[in-house]
């Protein structure tokens, strides 16, 4: 996919295109429409360092009671 942004549009913001796609991929794993580790392909970095990312701006993982049961679980099968 390509995206044109008009350079108008942000006036006197200074954006680069890894903080754009960095943006997105956030926003996208926000909304839940994809998970940390498909986020941190869109953004070209690692699941560490989104995670990071994630912690600055105090924006919470999405990681629920279900998750925790499925890996609690995990662990109890483990010999």
């Amino acid at each position: 996919m390509t995206l044109t942004i008009p350079s108008e549009r942000f006036g006197t913001l200074r954006v680069t295109e890894q903080d754009a796609l960095v943006d997105i991929a956030i926003g996208l794993y926000k909304r839940e429409e994809v998970s940390l580790g498909r986020a941190a392909e869109v953004a070209g970095i690692s699941s560490v360092q989104l995670l990071g990312e994630l912690g600055r701006r105090h924006i919470p993982i999405n990681y629920g009671p279900d998750d925790l049961q499925a890996d609690l679980a995990t662990l109890n099968d483990r010999p």
